[in-house]
């Protein structure tokens, strides 16, 4: 009798949860396994208390910030919105390590601020690092992603449904009441606990904008116990600890918030009955340019780099443009090929086997993978690693592999549901003509599959090519990435090549981004 072999997606996902289990076995138990707990206790609650303030005061204002913004660029249609659209995509993509150079050079005790107003004849003092700089760097990554959103979903609302509340006059309350807020209230949740998630794992940001210890998010004190102290224990604790708190949350909005489905329409847009209001009017206009003023100063820091575009072109950064890319396009592999086979296994047990809640598992194991410190799992796979492999190599190995999971939860977004979705049209059709591997693959799920993969790999690629996490464990004069170049730069206040070097990283995540937007919105 022939053995029936595993399906590919099973293999997968115990191979990502041996994977994480491993690496946190190996990180706990290399100084014996001994608790560290007690010994860290008020360092915790400092980290932890730090933590949770400047998160929830980051969603907070990032939801404020972007919700005013989306619902008056849904209220108002003037010239060069797009252009207003295509900022908000471009913040979306920006690596935190280059909005770390925007707010120091815009807000910086040397910045444009600092300048202007002494030029005014204050003589007086301010600090960016500390909770203002960590704040205006979060919300000027995340309001934008908020407003983009929000107002794709207002986008959604039928025409029909904007044309009766012209009819019955809706006040500008009304329309709120019955056609913004239900919007809001399906995006919201889920918006606020990703922002939230962002912002209490942030690394970069608070590495460089922190002003000291003393302000640390967990993601930064297990780094410190890694690179610093080399305290495995305490970074284990740490991890343990971040690990429950993002899991509770993710498994809780998982399984709490879902998007309700949309009724859509193939007619025009209707026009919003709250348009004329003139209240609203000043209103949208404020806000519009309240967030022009926020929004545009930092994106020309970073554009100003062109100036300096010739001073920075050398061999380092042709090295590390080269590494950036081969290391993204490798970590873009493995999250894309990872999806693939966890999206084929939840609808196997979806489809085929009629098993709903496993295939729920299979769609958590991404989402699961957000809660995850990547410092930690990197350590705990480099204990393991250094015994097989020269020591040396270890990060041009894990960098890759620790982006890859990193970008797969969004990978996994793009690709799962075309796949369903081929299942659902021709999956009977396939299974009686006696299609399976990849035939099946071939013939069934690549036409459907094409373009969300390719957007899925470029985006995935601009995640990994600005990335600076791991690389800040690994990086050197051996391993150096655009990212890491850029961190250099600040470290020595070199700012017009930082913003110079700032401005290639951008450029690419935006090119990289804007492709894999046109493939994900393309006509199959």
């Amino acid at each position: 009798m022939r053995m029936k072999l595993p399906h590919p997606g099973s293999l997968v996902a115990l191979a990502i949860v041996a994977l994480v289990a491993g690496g946190f076995i190996a990180l706990a138990s290399v100084d014996g396994g001994k608790p560290a707990l007690l010994s860290i206790g008020p360092y915790l609650v400092r980290v932890l208390l730090f933590s949770l303030v400047q998160a929830s005061l980051s969603t907070i204002l990032s939801l404020l910030f972007g919700i005013g913004v989306a619902l008056a660029l849904a209220r108002r249609h003037f010239p060069g919105r797009e252009v207003v659209l295509s900022v908000l995509g471009t913040t979306m993509v920006m690596p935190s390590i280059v909005a770390v150079l925007a707010v120091l050079s815009v807000y910086g005790r040397n910045g444009w601020l600092a300048d202007g107003i002494r030029a005014l004849g204050w003589t007086g003092d301010f600090s960016i690092f500390g909770y203002p700089g960590i704040l205006i760097a979060h919300v000027f990554l995340n309001a934008p992603f908020v407003a983009r959103i929000v107002l794709d979903g207002l986008h959604v609302v039928p025409a029909e449904q904007w044309r009766l509340a012209a009819a019955l006059g809706f006040t500008p309350g009304q329309t709120f009441r019955h056609l913004d807020w239900p919007v809001l209230r399906a995006e919201v949740p889920g918006l606020a606990g990703l922002v939230f998630l962002l912002c209490f794992k942030s690394f970069a940001i608070v590495l460089a904008l922190g002003g000291g210890p003393s302000r640390a998010t967990l993601e930064v004190a297990i780094y410190e116990a890694l690179k610093i102290e080399l305290d495995f224990s305490r970074a284990a604790w740490l991890a343990f600890i971040q690990v429950a708190i993002c899991l509770s949350i993710t498994i809780v909005l998982n399984w709490t918030f879902t998007r309700p489905p949309v009724t859509t329409t193939s007619r025009p847009p209707a026009p919003r009955p709250d348009r004329v209001h003139r209240g609203l009017r000043v209103f949208d206009a404020g806000v519009l340019l309240m967030s022009a003023a926020f929004i545009v100063p930092l994106l020309l820091s970073v554009l100003a780099g062109a100036r300096y575009a010739v001073e920075i072109l050398d061999t380092d950064l042709a090295a590390a443009f080269v590494v950036s890319v081969a290391i993204a396009t490798v970590a873009a592999t493995i999250s894309c090929l990872l999806a693939v086979a966890l999206g084929a296994a939840a609808r196997r047990h979806r489809l085929a086997l009629r098993s709903p809640r496993v295939a729920a598992l299979y769609d958590l194991l991404p989402n699961m993978l957000l809660a995850v410190p990547p410092f930690a799992l990197t350590a705990g796979l480099f204990l393991i690693m250094r015994k097989f492999v020269d020591p040396a190599m270890a990060g041009f190995v894990l960098l890759p592999l620790i982006n890859g999971l990193g970008a797969l939860p969004f990978a996994y977004r793009s690709i799962a549901p075309r796949q369903l979705l081929a299942g659902e049209r021709y999956g009977r059709l396939s299974d009686s003509l006696g299609l399976s591997g990849m035939t099946k693959f071939r013939l069934m799920d690549w036409p459907l599959l094409r373009r969300p993969f390719a957007a899925a790999f470029a985006l995935s690629m601009a995640l990994s090519f600005g990335d600076f996490g791991i690389v800040a464990l690994f990086g050197g004069t051996e391993l150096r990435t655009l990212p890491y170049l850029l961190y250099e730069r600040l470290g020595a206040y070199r700012l017009d090549e930082a913003s110079a070097v700032g401005l290639l990283i951008l450029f690419t995540a935006f090119c990289l981004a804007h492709v894999s937007g046109r493939m994900s919105y393309a006509d199959d």
